[in-house]
């Protein structure tokens, strides 16, 4: 068969699905923003936006509409190109997120067009209004979102199929759409994830050896923000800190900003979070690594005692599913996506995301209750493999879905 994924970021959460799809012999052909991607057995091709005919109508009445609009002209034309030298997809599959399946089904109208969802955004009860700390959403605001979901019906009303990877994001979407919207997971590489024992990692310029001997609480983000707890991880540390004299923390993620909104007056949030911290911190025991090779990433989770994952009512991310297929001893925040996949006293421990003094509660807990904490930790391995392991569950599931054999 001849599959087509699209994403403007490729490979994004696609890259495992069509390597798979393509080492089964499908042709498989990508179109994607960035300018080059090396997959083996995946016919690349970039395109840039380009405003259309309407553009200055958005531009005028629709502002955050506008980028979106330019990606789903911009990748028609390229998508337009292919077709006219012989390329005709049997399968279609779209991050909708970005506005490029919008006109896809008129280039190609013989094919099985299949809308990947992640988010339908909300003013109230999801991530924009959870945190109080943080200003309520402007009239501004909530126009913008309105705006993104347009974009996101009108994928709708283009796609034969759709799917999200979890049952919370499904359940972001509106009641008469829910029923439309599969779900099946990007899935992780579940069965090559293991705990390792004996590893060890050095850190920084002094070398400081860490490994299984030494109490280590980690904490992964892709930048630090409010959106995935940032500011209650670094509020914690002085009681982290006070359990074991010992103890090491090892804070992974960059400075920048992947999904809250930008600090205030040019400073980062590490910045301002690290001033709002009300008790002196050992900041020799806290280690900033910021963004790691995935190799080096992996080896920070197995050297972990207890692992700390939070987030707004949002996107899953990879990496708590990683973590649990690592066999971490995993302290998180008590959210709805979470829930999906941590249950207390089970799989992990659970502590309200407000309450900084809990979490530090619960690390306690996964360092004194050793035999307890493994025993979750393996049984967060054991659902990370029965649920999400790519190769056994996940791409199975894909298969079937698409009607690929």
């Amino acid at each position: 068969m001849k599959i087509a994924f699209v994403h403007q970021n490729f490979p994004g959460q696609f890259g495992r699905l069509a390597l798979a799809l393509a080492k089964d012999g499908h042709e498989v052909t990508a179109i994607g923003m960035v300018k080059t991607c090396a997959l083996p057995g995946i016919a690349y091709h970039s395109y840039a936006p380009v405003p259309g005919p309407d553009d200055a109508q958005f531009q005028n009445r629709y502002s955050p509409a506008i980028p979106r609009m330019r990606r789903a002209y911009g990748v028609a034309h390229k998508a337009r190109q292919l077709a006219e030298k012989g390329f005709r997809p049997d399968v279609v599959v779209v991050n909708t997120g970005w506005g490029e399946n919008l006109f896809l089904k008129d280039v190609w109208p013989d094919a099985r067009h299949v809308a990947y969802f992640e988010y339908y955004y909300a003013a109230k009860g999801q991530d924009l209004d959870f945190d109080p700390e943080f200003p309520p959403p402007t009239e501004e605001t909530i126009w913008r979102l309105r705006a993104k979901n347009a974009m996101q019906l009108g994928a709708f009303d283009a796609a034969d199929l759709a799917v999200a990877p979890t049952r919370y994001q499904q359940g972001t979407f509106p009641d008469y759409l829910r029923d439309r919207i599969a779900v099946i997971h990007d899935g992780i590489d579940a069965q090559n994830l293991k705990p390792n024992p004996d590893m060890s990692i050095q850190l920084g310029k002094d070398g400081l050896k860490l490994d299984r001997n030494t109490p280590v609480v980690t904490y992964v983000t892709r930048n630090i923000e409010p959106m995935r707890g940032a500011h209650i991880v670094l509020r914690s540390l002085p009681d982290i800190l006070d359990i074991d004299l010992r103890l090491q923390v090892v804070i992974v993620g960059g400075a920048g900003v992947s999904y809250s909104g930008s600090a205030p007056k040019g400073k980062s949030w590490l910045d301002i979070f690290r001033q709002k911290i009300k008790r002196p911190v050992d900041w020799s025991r806290v280690h900033f690594v910021g963004h790691l090779p995935y190799d080096q990433f992996i080896k920070v989770l197995q050297i972990s005692s207890a692992h700390l994952y939070l987030t707004y009512p949002f996107v899953l991310s990879w990496s708590l599913i990683e973590s649990m297929a690592l066999g971490c001893r995993i302290v998180a925040s008590d959210t709805a996506p979470v829930r999906e996949v941590i249950q207390d006293g089970v799989t992990g421990r659970l502590f309200p995301f407000f309450d900084e003094k809990a979490l530090a509660e619960r690390v306690r807990e996964t360092l004194a209750e050793k035999e307890r904490s493994a025993a979750m930790a393996e049984e967060a391995r054991k659902f990370a493999l029965a649920q999400y392991d790519f190769q056994t569950v996940c791409l199975p599931q894909w298969r079937e879905f698409l009607g690929i054999q």
